[in-house]
C-alpha cells in the first residue's frame, strides 16, 4: 500500500508538469508508470554513459533479434521526484547508443539531456498506414540541481 502512495505523488506532480488532460497508464505492475507529455521533448538529466544500455533481444525462431535501449534518467524539471526508465526497441536509438555514452563521458557528471520522441509515419506497398515513435537524446551540456526550472 506504500508503494501506492508513492505512485500516486508521482502521478500527481507528472500531471502537473506534462498538463491536467495528460493520460497516465499503470501496465499492472506496481513501478509502471506511463505518460504521454504534450510536448515531443522533454529535459533530462542522465548520470553518465553507465546510465545507458544496450543489446539485443532474441525472438521466438524464425524472427530476427531487435534491439533493446535502457536509459535511466530523472526529470530536469523535477528532479527530486527520483529516477526513470525509457525502454525502447528503436534500431535509430540503438545505433546512437555509442555517441550518446562518449558524449555523456565529457565531461564526467550528470548531464543535462533532449529526450525527444518523433513519429515517423508511412505508407507500405499494400496500402496501409503506418507510423511509431522515434525517440532520440541529445546531451545539451553539464547539469547542476540550481539548473532546475520551476515546475
Amino acid at each position: 500500500m506504500g508503494g501506492a502512495v508513492v505512485l500516486g505523488g508521482v502521478a500527481a506532480a507528472i500531471r502537473r508538469l506534462f498538463g491536467e488532460r495528460s493520460p497516465i497508464q499503470s501496465g499492472g505492475a506496481s513501478d509502471h508508470l506511463e505518460a504521454l507529455p504534450r510536448s515531443s521533448s522533454l529535459p533530462v538529466v542522465i548520470s553518465g554513459p553507465e546510465s545507458v544500455r544496450a543489446g539485443l533481444l532474441t525472438a521466438a525462431p524464425r524472427y530476427d533479434p531487435k534491439p533493446i535501449v535502457r536509459v535511466a534518467f530523472r526529470l530536469a524539471d523535477a528532479y527530486d521526484l527520483g529516477g526513470f526508465r525509457l525502454s525502447s526497441a528503436s534500431w535509430d536509438l540503438a545505433e546512437s547508443v555509442p555517441a550518446l555514452r562518449s558524449a555523456l563521458a565529457h565531461p564526467p557528471g550528470d548531464a543535462l539531456c533532449e529526450l525527444a520522441a518523433g513519429t515517423v509515419e508511412f505508407t507500405t506497398r499494400d496500402g496501409a498506414t503506418l507510423s511509431y515513435c522515434r525517440p532520440s537524446i541529445k546531451v545539451v551540456g553539464p547539469w547542476r540541481k540550481s539548473d532546475q526550472h520551476a515546475a
